[in-house]
This record gives C-alpha cells, sequence and structure tokens, in this order.
C-alpha cells in the first residue's frame, strides 16, 4: 500500500483508534540532523516514512520541501516456537519481506523503530529492502533499543515519531504505539551493520532512552 502524500493533500488516515502524539519536550537527534541535511540538498527530494503515519512529521517534511510517501509495513512474524520455545522444524516460511515501493526512489528512509520487530534470520532481507528503495545517495536512518532487561514499555511497544524544528535544530518526539503483539528483538550492533550491507554506515549513536541510533548511506 502507497500513501503519497504533499502539503495541502488530505492527511492519510492514521488509523482507527491511533490517537495523534501528544505534545512532550522533543528530544535533538544529531542522525536526524545529518540525514536531512543532506536530504534537502536535492531540489525535491523524496523520502519514504514506514511509519506508523504521524501526520504532524509529514505536514513539517513538506513544509520544508519533501514528498513524502508513508508505508503501511509490517516487519514479518516471529518463527512458530514448540511446547519448549524452540523453532518449530517444519514451520512453512512466511511472506517474503517487501516495502512496497519503487526502485531507488527515496533519497531518505525513516525506518524507524521497525528492526527490532523483525526476526533476527529476517534482518538481512530487512536491509535489502532498504537498499532496493534507497536513490543513489540517500540514506536510512533506523533505531534500535540497546537494552531491554527492565520493564519498560518502550521495550514492548513500537513508536511512532513526531518531527519539529526548534532553533533550527531538527527534533523528535517519541509516542508508543501497539506492536501487534509481534515479539521485540534486541540485535547486537554488528548484526545491524551487516544486515544493513551493502549499505556505508556513517554513524551510530546511543541516545538517553538507550535508543540506538543507526544512519546508513547507499554510495554511488
Amino acid at each position: 500500500m502507497k500513501l503519497p502524500w504533499r502539503q495541502g493533500d488530505a492527511p492519510a488516515p492514521a488509523g482507527a483508534g491511533v490517537p495523534e502524539p501528544t505534545e512532550a519536550v522533543g528530544l535533538s537527534c544529531r542522525s536526524l540532523f545529518k540525514a536531512l541535511d543532506r536530504c534537502f540538498k536535492q531540489d525535491k527530494p523524496e523520502i519514504l516514512d514506514l511509519g506508523p503515519f504521524c501526520g504532524s512529521t509529514a505536514v513539517y517534511l513538506a513544509d520544508r520541501g519533501a514528498r513524502v510517501s508513508v508505508s503501511d509495513f509490517q516487519p514479518p512474524a516471529p518463527p512458530a516456537l514448540d511446547a519448549k520455545g524452540k523453532p518449530v522444524a517444519d514451520d512453512p516460511p512466511g511472506p517474503a519481506l517487501r516495502i512496497d515501493q519503487d526502485d531507488a526512489k527515496f533519497h531518505l528512509v525513516l525506518a524507524w523503530e521497525h528492526a527490532d520487530f523483525t526476526p533476527p534470520e529476517r534482518l538481512p532481507e530487512f536491509g535489502a529492502e532498504i537498499h532496493r528503495v534507497l536513490a543513489d545517495g540517500g540514506m536510512v536512518l533506523l533505531f534500535a533499543l540497546s537494552n531491554m532487561s527492565r520493564e519498560d514499555s518502550m521495550a514492548r511497544t513500537l513508536g511512532r515519531y513526531k518531527l519539529s524544528g526548534e532553533d533550527k535544530d531538527d527534533k523528535i518526539v517519541r509516542e508508543a504505539v501497539a506492536a501487534g503483539g509481534r515479539r521485540r528483538y534486541t540485535h547486537p550492533t554488528r548484526e545491524i551493520e551487516r544486515a544493513l550491507a551493502p549499505l556505508s554506515v556513517q554513524g551510530i549513536q546511543l541516545q538517553r532512552n538507550q535508543m540506538r541510533e543507526f544512519l546508513a548511506l547507499k554510495k554511488t
């Protein structure tokens, strides 16, 4: 499903029962600033937001001159487990992981937390789809939680991100959204880097909330 959006168009629906993010103090995100700074050097930048949809984010990016596409991408379901918690040997593979967008289209992909809900064995598929939809010279920004040892709502829920600009600084506000009961994984940093190959990782930052920021570039 494709939801292209421009300023002046009617915003795409956020989904039944999902409220808009509440106002909160924005968190500075250095990786986001770098990604947007590079993206908006294009005359007509194309940005893909993997969602969940946030109308305020679409407005903010469109106000700066971007064409924003929103995908209803859903990470693949985890493998079936037996009574001992081990993968079922004859469990049929799920459908191929797919981002429903054209090849080499986007100057920036905002992948947010979707890698955290992708089973480890399917991370390479996720990275390959990101690579496919990125234009040469495009970048991807994704977040991955580094520590889920404590009982934390962030560990159990997908995040939706509201972007804003204050004092020439790009900031984000995170709102928890139901993850559909799917398992969240703590992927080692090296495994995420491998999944993003052949993209070139430009930086990895750790936020105060224990979320890792990964910024990667598709080389020309």
